[in-house]
């Protein structure tokens, strides 16, 4: 469970780094930030009732905060990234 973690905390972060609207990366482990330069509260309702990915708040209304269960897969950081990125080209 640790070395999964481990392996797709970096794979998260490595892809998180391609995204030029992602002013900072924030987290541990699976316990992740995203931090943008606009306040991410339509971003998450965009993303629970459009791709049903669910994310959580933070006290910082520009963090978007992700929790992913430790079994989490590539297939899935990627279909939360698509999805991201998918939003995020549309508010351009």
């Amino acid at each position: 469970l640790i070395e999964n973690v481990n392996a797709m905390s970096e794979y998260f972060f490595t892809v998180a780094k391609t995204i030029l609207q992602i002013k900072k990366i924030k987290g541990r482990g699976l316990m992740l930030g995203l931090e943008f330069d606009f306040e991410v509260g339509d971003l998450r309702k965009q993303l629970i009732y459009d791709y049903k990915i669910f994310t959580g708040g933070a006290m910082n209304k520009k963090l978007l905060r992700i929790l992913p269960p430790l079994t989490v897969k590539k297939d899935h950081i990627n279909q939360f990234f698509e999805a991201l990125v998918d939003i995020l080209d549309k508010r351009k």
